[in-house]
């Protein structure tokens, strides 16, 4: 997995240091090994697809599972995991590419240590 971190994690004027962040380009296996350790091991929060760079996301939740399989038959281009993991809120943004599907994650800060 490669990892993206900004050059400076010192706040910003205007609110709290950016997330930390990473990026890997996933296979099936590994989406759908992902997939098994999100169910598991952490609260899920919310799963949201985008269909279009246009569109707006539908408001409502789906199981992940489902949009998963809308990712895979490329119904959606990408897809929105929002969960709680060992005391932090993370959030896992799978994309479908022409390399495959990338998988951006973002660990966020949380509110009381930015204040």
């Amino acid at each position: 997995m490669t990892t993206t971190t900004p050059p400076s994690r010192s706040a910003l004027p205007d609110g709290p240091p950016p997330p930390e962040m990473c990026e890997a380009v996933l296979s099936r296996e590994e989406i759908q090994a992902l997939v098994a350790d999100l169910s598991a091991h952490t609260q899920i929060l919310g799963t949201q697809c985008k269909a279009a760079p246009q569109q707006q996301t539908p408001p409502h939740n789906l199981p992940l599972e489902s949009a998963i399989d809308q990712l895979f038959s490329r119904a959606v281009m990408a897809v929105q995991v929002r969960y709680r993991f060992d005391g932090h809120e993370w959030t896992d943004t799978l994309l479908n590419s022409p390399a495959g599907v990338r998988l951006v994650r973002c660990q966020h800060t949380p509110v009381a240590a930015s204040t």
